[in-house]
């Protein structure tokens, strides 16, 4: 299995305040690999470092055998999407606006996208099986429909790594295992890889491939699930 990211020594914080001390963690091509922690554990900051959102201190990160570090922000969105555990949309644009938006990456903001570009993005929509929102505004839609419209969104970079921070957490529990098991059948189709930071142990046991585990900023617990 293709190693999709690699990180190796990665010490990352806010000033003078240390939240991430020497993480290594490798995710391979098809794999999605949970990040468990509890709060303030590190989990959405090895998110943002790994985005390049917060700098690293010491350490590399690598996407595709190429260096983050030194990546220039257009790259850097060529190759990972993000889903925050809260994000900004405009409640006056529709679903398929907002998914378009994922294609920014690749196309000038002065160019209009093509309908190859809208085709693609309603395909988007319906794998997350958002398919009948695309005309209805953001502003309608339960934050859990917001969520699946905004996962989406990053399909729509088409990415080699998909970064998400707790992408269930306005979901119920049906929802979840199913969103989570649409995350894992695109990734090995599209044979790219996810980082998921998660709070439920059970569901993350059951879905992804493979466990890491944060505490006091370190990785202190990896369980691939596939040779456990």
């Amino acid at each position: 299995m293709d190693e999709i990211l690699t990180v190796q020594g990665v010490c990352a914080g806010y000033g003078a305040r240390r939240v991430l001390e020497d993480v290594g963690l490798s995710v391979g091509e098809g794999e999605v690999c949970a990040l468990l922690g509890l709060n303030g554990s590190g989990k959405s900051t090895l998110l943002r470092v790994l985005l390049g959102l917060l700098p690293v201190q010491t350490g590399e990160i690598s996407v595709c055998g190429g260096n983050m570090r030194r990546a220039a922000p257009q790259k850097v969105a060529r190759l990972a999407a993000y889903l925050p555990q809260r994000s900004r949309a405009d409640d006056g644009m529709t679903a398929l606006e907002i998914v378009l938006m994922g294609a920014n990456a690749v196309t000038p903001l002065i160019m209009p996208y093509s309908a190859v570009q809208r085709e693609k993005a309603r395909m988007c929509l319906e794998r997350m099986g958002a398919g009948e929102w695309a005309d209805r505004r953001m502003g309608e839609l339960s934050q859990g429909q917001r969520q699946s419209v905004l996962l989406a969104r990053a399909l729509m970079q088409s990415p080699k790594l998909l970064l998400l921070d707790e992408p269930d957490a306005a979901l119920d529990l049906p929802r979840r295992w199913q969103m989570l098991r649409t995350v894992s059948a695109l990734v090995k189709e599209e044979r790219c890889a996810a980082l998921c930071a998660l709070h439920d142990a059970s569901l993350a046991l059951s879905v992804c491939d493979s466990v890491a585990v944060l505490s006091g900023g370190r990785i202190v617990c990896r369980l691939d699930m596939a040779r456990a």
